[in-house]
């Protein structure tokens, strides 16, 4: 299911989406996982979902997901800093967290930095602290 939505800034209209990333979606992400996580290496593996956010049609955001049983994993969130505080990382959350839901997760796990600043962002969409140090792992249970 892709999320569509019409915006106005400045007097224009611009469309904003998400949806289920495709194989030929994959550099524009792997892209963004260089220029935002540039330490991270991307891993593509075979049960893993991509959510990708656009706005008149040019990748802005993603989100990662690994769904294992009745588990998903939350590997990676970013959208790219011209673009953060709109609510398109909140939007690609609900989106990834909806499919895993439908898809049978009872629990989803999501590992950030103690202060990182998205934290709130995971805190206000239902994920609990399991674990705190440098690195929090936030647990999130389906909504009964």
């Amino acid at each position: 299911m892709a999320l569509e939505k019409e915006e106005s800034a400045s007097g224009n209209s611009t469309v904003f989406s998400i949806r289920r990333a495709r194989k030929a979606d994959m550099p524009a992400i792997e892209e963004m996982v260089e220029v935002l996580f540039p330490n991270a290496k991307l891993r593509n593996l075979p049960y893993d979902v991509f959510f990708m956010a656009e706005r008149s049609g040019m990748p802005i955001g993603f989100c990662h997901l690994r769904m294992r049983d009745d588990r998903c994993y939350i590997s990676g969130l970013g959208v790219l800093a011209h673009y953060r505080e709109h609510g398109f990382g909140t939007a690609l959350m609900r989106e990834a967290l909806s499919y895993a839901d439908r898809h049978g997760a009872r629990v989803t796990y999501l590992k950030v930095r103690a202060l990182n600043t998205a934290s709130k962002l995971y805190l206000s969409l239902g994920f609990f602290e399991k674990r705190m140090g440098e690195t929090l792992v936030l647990v999130r249970k389906k909504p009964s």
